[in-house]
Order: structure tokens, then C-alpha cells, then sequence
């Protein structure tokens, strides 16, 4: 039985709806908080700061999408702070159940032509 990926649509959220899934207990909406912020919201900075206090998160699966989210950002938006995120991804990247997610964030940074 072959698994196909499924397309999921992340929908724009107002920042105060995103502020309260950040602090939810729930993994999975944490997730998608993460990917709409990165997705949807102006502020890249602000973005970039919520992915990098999760990078930290008690759950493998926020930890992970917020490396994912941090590439959606330079893809989406066209920024990023290296200097404050490279030391980051490079730091979570050491763990070898992050290190696959990690390099995609840099493919995704190298994609947007912000890291060469």
C-alpha cells in the first residue's frame, strides 16, 4: 500500500489567534499556527521570532515544523535573519531526528536565494 501526500491549504490567521495556538497543549496546532504565521503573516520578522522560540518546543513534531516554517519563510516572504537563524538551524540540526529538517529549511533559504 503506497501512501500519497496530501496537500493541505493553511489558512491565514489573525495574530491573536495565532499568539493563543502557539500556547496550546495540542502538537498539531501548534503546527499549523507555525505554517500560517510563515505563510500568511507580513511580518517575517515576527514569524521568524515565534519559529525560533519553538525550535525548543517539548515535541519533536513543533520542533520539526518549525524548521520547516522557517524555510516557508524565506520561500514565502523573502527574508530571513541569517544571522540569527543559520546558528539556530545549525544548533537543532545536530540532532539526527532534526538534521533531515534542518537541511531542508537551508534548501528552501538556498531556493529563495538567501543563502548561497
Amino acid at each position: 500500500m503506497s501512501e500519497k501526500l496530501k496537500y493541505v491549504k493553511i489558512r491565514p490567521r489573525h495574530r491573536d489567534e495565532l499568539e493563543a495556538a502557539f500556547k496550546s497543549l495540542d502538537a498539531n496546532v501548534v503546527c499549523d499556527a507555525l505554517y500560517s504565521a510563515a505563510q500568511h503573516e507580513a511580518d517575517w520578522r515576527w514569524s521568524q521570532e515565534r519559529c525560533l522560540n519553538m525550535l525548543d518546543h517539548e515535541s519533536l513534531l513543533v520542533r520539526s515544523s518549525a524548521l520547516v516554517a522557517l524555510g516557508e519563510i524565506a520561500l514565502f516572504r523573502g527574508h530571513l535573519d541569517l544571522e540569527a537563524v543559520l546558528p539556530e538551524i545549525h544548533r537543532v540540526a545536530r540532532d539526527p531526528a532534526l538534521a533531515p529538517f534542518a537541511e531542508d529549511a537551508l534548501d528552501n533559504i538556498r531556493a529563495a536565494k538567501l543563502l548561497q
